[in-house]
């Protein structure tokens, strides 16, 4: 087969496992469940709560979001990170992305006197 379709051949083991399939007269062409874990739906309920938990406390844990909102570690941080856009400095959340209105009052706050001396 490798002669006549090349490298993008079938593997021997896949081809044997579709004929017994076959011989067993399964013929449902769609996936089989399997298990493992759901692809997770983040809600956008949850991600404001987290949101709202998180402006409430710089310093909470994504342990202690997860175990008050009573899901996973991994998805608290996905929200965080990925949809929310915070990271962590000193131990405390900030956006990882200023407002202007944020940049400039650093602006601001970098040049008074006190920071010049």
């Amino acid at each position: 087969m490798k002669e006549v379709y090349g490298e993008q051949c079938l593997v021997r083991c896949i081809i044997f496992r579709w004929c017994q399939r076959y011989e067993t007269r399964c013929v449902n062409i769609k996936d089989l469940s399997r298990p493992g874990q759901a692809h997770v739906v983040t809600k956008s309920t949850t991600m404001s709560v987290v949101d709202e938990l998180m402006r409430q406390n710089l310093r909470i844990t994504t342990r202690e979001i997860a175990v008050e909102l009573s899901i996973s570690k991994g998805t608290v941080h996905r929200i965080i990170h990925k949809k929310l856009g915070y990271g962590k400095v000193c131990a405390q959340w900030v956006p990882k992305h200023l407002s202007e209105n944020q940049k400039t009052a650093r602006m601001g706050a970098c040049l008074t006197q006190q920071f010049l001396h």
